[in-house]
């Protein structure tokens, strides 16, 4: 195909349906309570969403994703797609899933190795394989109209620099994986508690990324520093309300 070169710039893609977000924050803060106000499909990699009453298809394995992820495909052939949005949850899970999977497929390959965990199979060719499972499969949700969204775990890692250590919030997948996930995201909402007068606590949504905090929004849409109301619903509907 030859190569058509633009003599106009693009317009900004600021649609819905176009974003991938990443969403991190402490255990019972409110992140997948957070989703469940939209047209929302969530594929519940571990438990917590009972309480929430949500569309959800449960995954226990790396066949139920990649069964989950076929039939979404097929809905969006058929044009029975009534969903905006896909949510992971969590997407800390589904790496274990994949690394399961990448600990399978070297059992296959090497017969004369006992392999029990991804770091077990030769060469790092386990971490390769689980990082081409979640990358192809993130890819894939992206071919579908909708926006594609996964709830992680927030850790503190120590960041070794040549003078001195830090600690970074950032997701708790470390690697090859970490990183890749972080870049994914056109947004990586980070949610920190703070609390200000009178013992209070105040959910604010970090997307500025620093040296002790992972977190980003392209085109600066979601603001850094918002803080969130007691309603999840009222949060959900400004974060709507910032795309088309």
């Amino acid at each position: 195909m030859a190569i058509v070169l633009p003599t106009v710039k693009s317009d900004v893609d600021n649609r819905w349906v176009s974003q991938k977000i990443g969403m991190i924050g402490s255990a019972g803060i409110g992140k997948s309570e957070f989703w469940s106000h939209g047209a929302t499909l969530y594929a519940q990699c571990e438990a917590g969403l009972n309480h929430l009453k949500v569309m959800k298809a449960v995954i226990t394995c790396w066949d139920d994703f990649r069964e989950f992820v076929s039939a979404l495909l097929q809905a969006k052939t058929k044009n029975e797609f009534p969903w905006d949005t896909v949510v992971i949850d969590t997407i800390d899970k589904l790496v274990d899933y994949a690394q399961a999977e990448a600990v399978a497929r070297g059992r296959a390959k090497f017969k004369a190795i006992e392999i029990n965990t991804v770091g077990d199979i030769p060469n790092g060719a386990g971490w390769a394989w689980a990082q081409d499972l979640v990358e192809n499969g993130l890819s894939k949700l992206e071919e579908l109209p909708c926006a594609v969204v996964f709830i992680g775990h927030l850790d503190n890692k120590e960041i070794k620099e040549p003078t001195q250590s830090i600690h970074k919030q950032t997701i708790s997948i470390g690697g090859k994986m970490g990183g890749m996930l972080v870049a994914w995201c056109d947004h990586f909402l980070n949610i920190s508690a703070q609390t200000i007068g009178g013992g209070e606590i105040k959910r604010v949504i970090r997307t500025m990324p620093t040296r002790t905090l992972d977190a980003k929004s392209r085109g600066g849409v979601v603001p850094d520093g918002w803080v969130w109301e007691s309603s999840s619903e009222a949060n959900y509907k400004k974060l709507r309300g910032m795309f088309k």
